[in-house]
């Protein structure tokens, strides 16, 4: 009886208290540790270059298609060129509402893009649609704003509207033009003076980039004459 206690002391090992410090992981441990920090340092690269890339914008731009690629469309709006990219990923619709491919877009068709601006110049289409830019073009523009020059040799003059005073508009106006007063008397061209603040409906026009047509302006600050009195006999 005494000999059983006596095997079981023999088969029991001690193990002495760590000297030292803490004792060194294990491989397997190691890699997983490993692993963590690798994760890590992915997740604040990714943040980096989210802070230091700039931020790319969404918008849309339309065109005259002037040239297709294999990957690429180049369109022309009043006289200013767009390089619009596209993947597998583009949806490209026609005028009737129904996906078509690109193969069957053609040079010389009006399309609406809407996708990311990547630089001044290139633009990622993710929807195409084909329009009628005509129709466009053609809607009605209503200004307020302050003339701030009147061409002495053609019957352009400049404004600034008024809610966006670093934007300016070259306005042309012709015998089709309507002109008025606040009293919707109409008056003439000559009376239209730099300074004056007006309210005028514009067209683009397709002849001049960056110039538009008044279909109608009211002249805000005109000042009806003053009658010169009669002398009484």
């Amino acid at each position: 009886m005494f000999l059983l206690p006596l095997i079981l002391a023999a088969t029991i090992t001690v193990t002495p208290p760590p000297t030292g410090g803490p004792p060194s992981p294990t491989p397997k441990n190691f890699d997983e540790i490993q692993k963590v920090r690798d994760v890590v340092q992915q997740k604040v690269m990714e943040k980096l270059q989210q802070i230091t890339q700039p931020a790319l914008t969404q918008k849309g731009i339309i065109g005259k298609i002037i040239q297709i690629d294999s990957a690429t469309f180049t369109l022309e709006f009043q006289n200013n060129l767009s390089v619009v990219t596209f993947n597998t990923d583009t949806v490209f619709i026609d005028q009737k509402r129904n996906k078509i491919t690109v193969s069957q877009l053609k040079v010389g068709q009006d399309i609406l893009v809407l996708g990311i601006q990547q630089s001044s110049s290139i633009f990622l289409g993710k929807r195409i649609v084909v329009t009628d830019l005509t129709a466009i073009e053609n809607v009605p523009l209503v200004v307020i704003g302050k003339i701030v020059d009147i061409s002495k040799t053609s019957p352009v003059f400049s404004l600034i509207p008024t809610k966006n005073k670093n934007a300016q508009y070259q306005v042309k106006t012709d015998v089709k033009s309507e002109i008025i007063n606040t009293q919707s008397n109409k008056i003439a061209t000559t009376d239209l003076k730099s300074g004056h603040k007006i309210i005028v409906i514009l067209t683009p026009d397709p002849k001049m980039a960056k110039t538009y047509y008044a279909a109608k302006i009211v002249d805000l600050d005109y000042a009806l004459p003053t009658p010169t009195p009669t002398k009484k006999p």
